[in-house]
C-alpha cells in the first residue's frame, strides 16, 4: 500500500483501536480514572544539538516531576515522516509528539484541544497567526514550536563572478541561472524529491498567483499552478539549468549540500535553522538571501512561514503529565535556549520580543507575522503533503504530463475531505 493511503485508513483503524481498548492498561497510560506515570515524548531531531537538549530537560523535567517518567524518543525527519502513518495504523501514537502536521489527528478526536493540556497564559502569548494555524473548526489542537521562514538563497561570489544581481522575477532568475550554468554553476537547485517538496513548490505556486486552495475548495491543479510546473520543466528540461533529476532531489542532501559546497549559484533557502547551523556553518561561502521571485514585478513580495507543531495524543490518565511537561518546554529561558541552539524563530511573543535584536533570527521575528503557511488546517492535509512529497516530483520526467501529476493530487486532495 502506498503511505499517502495510509493517513486515511491509519486514522480509522486508530480510533477503531482505542474504541477496543477502552481504559485498558497500555504503555504510558493509567486506567480507571489513575493518571498515569509515565508518558512517551517524541521529538523531531533538527540537528546533532537537539538530543542531547532534550535529554537534558528530560532529566531536569523527572527531578522536577518525581511522579512522571518520561520515555524520550528522537527521531529524525525523514524517519519520522515514514513512521508516523504507521504508529498511526497501529495504534502505538505517544502521548506528545512533534511534527509537522495535526490536522487528521485532531478531525479523529485522537488529540487533546490546546486548552487541556496548554495553560492560558501560554495559550495568549502565542504569535496569533501561528496560534491561528494550529486550529481545527475553531478549535486549537496543533501548539506551534518552532518556526522559520523561506527565502531564495543566493552565492554572492558566483553572481559576482557574472556580473549579476539577485532576481526578483522569474526572467531575471532565468537570466541568473543561465549565465551561472554557462560559468559551471547549477543555476539553481531545485529539490522536489520527499524530503519537503510541498515547501518548494509553495513559493513556485504562490509566486505565480497559484494556491493550494481556493477559498474552501482545494485548487492544486489550477491553471496556474500548472503553468508553474510547465516553468520549472522549462527551467530542468529545457533551459538545463538546475541540477539532474530535481524530481529525485531533496533540499537538504541534495540542493542545501551542494550549497555549502559553493556549486550553487541559487536556491531556496531557510535563512535560519537547519540550513544555517548544519550546512552553512562551517562553509566558506559567501551567501545572502532575498525575498523569493515572482512571475511578476508587480506582485508583493512574500515569504513561506512554517510552523513545526507539539501535539499531545489522548490517552488514559495522561492529561495532568502531558500539561506538566508542556509548561515545562515552554519556561521562558529554557524554550529561547532551545530556539537560539538550533537557529529557528519563537512562536511566542515573549520569547520574540527577548529575541528581536538578535542579528540573525530578528528579521526573521519580523516576517513571521505576515508569513503565508501551508494548509495546515484542512484534515486532507496530512494526506495531501504525504501526495505530493510522493508524487509532484514524477512530473519533473521528461515524458511527464505536469497536469495529469497535479490532477492526481486534487483528486487525491478532495477524496480526503
Amino acid at each position: 500500500m502506498q503511505v499517502r493511503a495510509l493517513w486515511r485508513l491509519a486514522a480509522i483503524g486508530s480510533v477503531a483501536a482505542l474504541a477496543v481498548a477502552g481504559c485498558s492498561e497500555s504503555a504510558g497510560s493509567g486506567s480507571g480514572g489513575e493518571t498515569a506515570g509515565s508518558i512517551k515524548v517524541v521529538m523531531a531531531q533538527y540537528s546533532d544539538a537537539t538530543t542531547p537538549f532534550w535529554t537534558g530537560v528530560v532529566r531536569d523535567f523527572e527531578k522536577a516531576n518525581p511522579d512522571v517518567d518520561v520515555q524520550l524518543q528522537v527521531v529524525d525527519w525523514n524517519t519520522l515522516l515514514q513512521q508516523v502513518p504507521t504508529w498511526t495504523q497501529t495504534n502505538t501514537l505517544p502521548d506528545v509528539l512533534n511534527f509537522n502536521a495535526f490536522s487528521t489527528f485532531a478531525d479523529e478526536d485522537l488529540l487533546h484541544p490546546m486548552s487541556d493540556i496548554v495553560d492560558a497564559d501560554l495559550q495568549q502569548d502565542f504569535i496569533p497567526n501561528l496560534s491561528a494555524n494550529g486550529e481545527l473548526d475553531g478549535t486549537a489542537y496543533g501548539i506551534p514550536f518552532i518556526a522559520s521562514v523561506r527565502t531564495l538563497g543566493y552565492n554572492q561570489e558566483i553572481l559576482n563572478e557574472i556580473g549579476a544581481e539577485p532576481p526578483t522575477t522569474w526572467d531575471e532568475l532565468v537570466d541568473v541561472a543561465e549565465k551561472a550554468e554557462q560559468a559551471g554553476h547549477t543555476g539553481y537547485c531545485l529539490p522536489l524529491g520527499s524530503e519537503e517538496s510541498q515547501g518548494e513548490w509553495s513559493l513556485w505556486s504562490w509566486a505565480n498567483g497559484g494556491d493550494w486552495k481556493a477559498g474552501d475548495d482545494w485548487a492544486i491543479d489550477s491553471a496556474e499552478n500548472v503553468e508553474t510546473l510547465e516553468f520549472l520543466r522549462d527551467l530542468s528540461n529545457t533551459r538545463q539549468v538546475t541540477q539532474p533529476n530535481p524530481g529525485k532531489t531533496n533540499r537538504t542532501d541534495g540542493c542545501w549540500q551542494a550549497f555549502a559546497q559553493g556549486d550553487v549559484a541559487m536556491t531556496a533557502v531557510m535563512p535560519l535553522g537547519t540550513f544555517q547551523t548544519s550546512f552553512m556553518a562551517d562553509s566558506g561561502v559567501k551567501w545572502e538571501s532575498v525575498p523569493f521571485p515572482r512571475a511578476s514585478a508587480d506582485m508583493a513580495p512574500f515569504t513561506l512561514g512554517v510552523t513545526d507543531f507539539l501535539m499531545g495524543f489522548k490517552q488514559p490518565g495522561n492529561t495532568e503529565p502531558v500539561s506538566k511537561f508542556m509548561s515545562f518546554v515552554f519556561g521562558q529561558e529554557r524554550y529561547v535556549d532551545f530556539i537560539e541552539s538550533e537557529g529557528f524563530l519563537p512562536t511566542t511573543q515573549s520569547a520574540s520580543e527577548q529575541m528581536a535584536d538578535d542579528p540573525i533570527a530578528g528579521p526573521g521575528i519580523e516576517l513571521l507575522p505576515k508569513a503565508r503557511f501551508y494548509p495546515t488546517t484542512d484534515p486532507a492535509w496530512n494526506q495531501v503533503q504525504t501526495g505530493v512529497q510522493s508524487q509532484l516530483g514524477t512530473a519533473m520526467e521528461p515524458d511527464a504530463d505536469p497536469a495529469e501529476v497535479l490532477a492526481q493530487l486534487q483528486q487525491e486532495a478532495m477524496s480526503g475531505n
